[in-house]
């Protein structure tokens, strides 16, 4: 099946991406239950050497877009094109798992948790090399100079390499991580929570080291967080989920001056600001009650039941994700019509 081609520019395109999960019985004296749409019709693009960030609350769905887009989890709906290193466009919703394998040497990820991501019985050598034995890059001496190269390139010394993860802290094993991530030259990086379990200078320090990687090397990251001051940090752009749908997308700066959707509103009210004058007349949005099941969604807009700008439109008919302004998208109504507060 033919492909549609990407240009020079872009590196993923995401369209009408789905994932259910449920939704069969598992006996026959069991009834069938809602599947739970997890990821609900996403669609979005991701330049060559940016950064894309995906924001919102947990179970939004961040985390199963980015197994979707690696092909971790097979996809229920939708579209996902990714521009190979020979320039070709290749439909990743679809590809073979022998297609799939030669594909991800380009794709790679850094999982959120440092101390449950790496296998406490290998040492540095083997957890860091073990893509290269896969995928048969290199072997023996070969393998130890590589491995010994990436753990320099995140500023950890080579003779660690034969040390087991327990000899390290949270952010030298996150580290470890990044390491890995780089072992076969990967185009693109998805980073699941990456500093979510650090103390905050450790993290900005990895952070600070992400897109000193990225400068050198090209790289492209989807970088999930809910942290969002550390998003508005590290991305170019940035997607707001909420229950398995993007709900706003925008360049970082606009959208943190000027957000487009309630629910983009409530968060960045949350964001706390160094500069007390800052502080003044800004007023923490909460929200009233709990994010919606996504195995029963509300009717009409996912978000109505919690929006103080909620009318009858809301809880009738359901948003499409529209651009509201240039280069800018809301699944909202009342897009570019209300008055809505940023961070600042």
């Amino acid at each position: 099946m033919p492909v549609e081609p990407l240009n020079s520019e872009t590196l993923f395109a995401v369209t009408g991406l789905s994932k259910h999960f449920g939704g069969a019985a598992k006996g026959w004296l069991q009834k069938e239950k809602p599947a739970v749409k997890a990821v609900n019709d996403v669609s979005f693009t991701i330049a060559r050497g940016e950064t894309f960030g995906l924001v919102g609350e947990s179970g939004s769905g961040k985390s199963t877009v980015a197994r979707l887009m690696l092909r971790a989890y097979d996809v229920t709906a939708g579209s996902i094109r990714f521009r190979r290193s020979d320039g070709n466009t290749v439909e990743l919703a679809s590809a073979g798992k022998a297609e799939l394998q030669a594909l991800r040497r380009q794709m790679q990820m850094i999982f959120q948790d440092p101390y449950s991501s790496l296998n406490p019985r290998m040492t540095l050598l083997e957890l860091v090399g073990e893509p290269l034995l896969i995928h048969g890059v290199a072997s023996g001496s070969e393998l130890e100079d590589r491995v010994a190269e990436l753990l320099r390139l995140v500023g950890l010394r080579p003779e660690f390499r034969g040390r087991y993860p327990h000899a390290f802290s949270g952010g030298q094993r996150q580290r470890i991580g990044i390491a890995r991530a780089l072992a076969l030259n990967p185009a693109f990086i998805a980073a699941d929570e990456a500093v979510s379990a650090l103390d905050v200078s450790v993290a900005a320090q990895n952070i600070n080291l992400m897109q000193d990687l990225q400068e050198q090397f090209g790289l492209t990251y989807l970088f999930i967080t809910h942290d969002l001051s550390m998003v508005q940090h590290i991305s170019n752009r940035i997607g707001v989920m909420y229950v398995g749908r993007l709900m706003e997308v925008s360049a970082t700066e606009p959208m943190f001056a000027e957000p487009l959707h309630p629910y983009t509103e409530a968060l960045l009210s949350a964001v706390p600001q160094p500069d007390p004058k800052r502080n003044r007349g800004r007023k923490r949005i909460m929200l009233k009650g709990e994010i919606p099941d996504a195995s029963n969604p509300p009717k009409g807009c996912a978000f109505h039941p919690r929006c103080p700008y909620a009318k009858d439109i809301c809880k009738a008919e359901e948003p499409e994700l529209r651009e509201a302004k240039p280069g800018r998208f809301s699944r909202c109504h009342f897009a570019g019509e209300l008055s809505l507060t940023g961070a600042y």
